[in-house]
């Protein structure tokens, strides 16, 4: 598998999807059709795998396996549902879900990916890139069908997923919007439009995610994917106190023991400032040991100089490379200042968790802003790399050199 699809995957499930598989659990109609049968297995085997085995990231590339069987199975479905008596339905997903442990141990021990457990990332990267080919492919199969059975509310809710994995934005707003139409009112599909939405506006939640999310809060002040986002819109905005407020009335709803807990106590301890003193350097100004710390030299194609004044704002940035594209860490600097050297580091992360030392690749950029805003706008200026390693104390260059339309 490539590491692009199991790190976007593995981020997904760690932050801002991480109650993805209450979100998924709706109800089956009355007949159960091959695409809802395979989409109940698919979440089973993930469940099974999250109990088998200590090693999240081997579980998550074997349950990356399990998607793309399921994008495979969804796009070759024939295009009028088959269902089964409700009873035969019934039975059918009792005796294949009750397989499944012994279909899970098949696949770890029989197909050979026991290897993926202790293989290093760097060995992962180097893989081909033909299978994201193919599993783009297979989302162009989807989205295909889809345009044939447009009510398959299911198959909406995975191609967005889908596209957001592979960082397809735009596609995965409109996914949702469709699913929307299907379900208007559905505060689970809301909230993963405004998840979205937010992804598209380079990982803010601002604006139209924010009042999303806020009014469904207000008809469900339990919703815990929406608490979730809630509280990362808290944080952006630096409202630290809100923030807590969010998390920890989701902190309440949550199995006092599950992993999920675990998690989120941590985030609440780096907000409070309660963390250990190995959590606490995450907020410390980048000093030897205080964290990770890159430096990122910029420059000016100098076609593009006469768009640009002395004044206008400079945006310096890192992202994931296999993530959302909310930034890890931000500098601001101003036209005048270029060519300049930059240091990004742990202590500029807007959100607990979503910082340099958390992703092994990264993506480095800078954007001349003709509005000051941080979001970018039409003619503004911008370079990026290639996604690349994020090294401790390296340093990388970056040339602006291409216009936002």
């Amino acid at each position: 598998m490539t590491s692009f699809w199991v790190l976007a995957a593995t981020l997904l499930l760690a932050g801002y999807g991480f109650f993805l598989p209450t979100l998924l659990g709706q109800k089956s109609a009355a007949g159960v059709d091959r695409a809802r049968l395979n989409w109940l297995i698919n979440r089973q085997k993930r469940e099974e795998l999250a109990a088998e085995t200590g090693d999240d990231q081997a579980a998550e590339r074997l349950g990356e396996e399990f998607d793309r069987d399921l994008l495979a199975d969804l796009a070759a479905a024939e295009t009028g549902p088959r269902r089964q008596p409700p009873e035969a339905g019934k039975t059918a997903v009792i005796v294949v879900l009750t397989a499944l442990p012994l279909a899970i141990l098949a696949l770890y021990g029989g197909l050979g990916r026991m290897d993926l457990v202790a293989r290093p990332a760097t060995v992962a990267a180097a893989e081909p890139a033909m299978a994201a080919g193919d599993l783009q492919a297979r989302i162009e199969q989807l989205s295909r069908r889809l345009q044939q059975q447009p009510n398959d509310l299911d198959g909406w809710l995975l191609l967005g997923r889908s596209l957001l994995a592979v960082q397809q934005t735009d596609k995965a707003v409109q996914a949702y919007e469709f699913a929307l139409k299907l379900a208007p009112g559905n505060p689970d599909v809301e909230a993963l439009y405004a998840q979205a939405l937010g992804e598209a506006n380079q990982g803010s939640l601002a604006g139209k995610p924010t009042e999303i999310i806020e009014g469904i809060l207000q008809r469900n002040p339990d919703h815990m994917h929406s608490l979730w986002l809630a509280g990362l819109a808290a944080v952006e905005r630096e409202d630290k106190p809100k923030a807590l407020e969010y998390w920890k009335k989701l902190r309440s709803l949550l199995p006092p023991d599950g992993e999920q807990t675990r998690q989120l106590d941590g985030y609440i301890a780096e907000l409070a400032g309660t963390a250990p003193p190995r959590a606490s350097a995450d907020t410390a100004p980048a000093t030897a040991g205080a964290g990770k710390s890159i430096r990122v030299k910029v420059t000016l194609d100098n076609k593009l100089k006469g768009q640009a004044g002395p004044d206008d704002v400079v945006f310096v940035f890192a992202r994931a490379a296999d993530g959302p594209p909310m930034p890890l860490a931000i500098s601001r600097k101003k036209v005048r200042d270029l060519p300049a050297e930059i240091t990004l580091n742990d202590g500029m992360a807007m959100a607990p968790g979503m910082k340099l030392s958390s992703f092994p690749r990264i993506v480095i950029g800078a954007r001349v802003s003709k509005t000051g805003n941080a979001m970018p706008s039409p003619g503004d200026l911008q370079g990026l790399t290639s996604p690349v390693e994020a090294q401790d104390g390296g340093t990388y260059s970056v040339e602006i050199g291409q216009v936002v339309n």
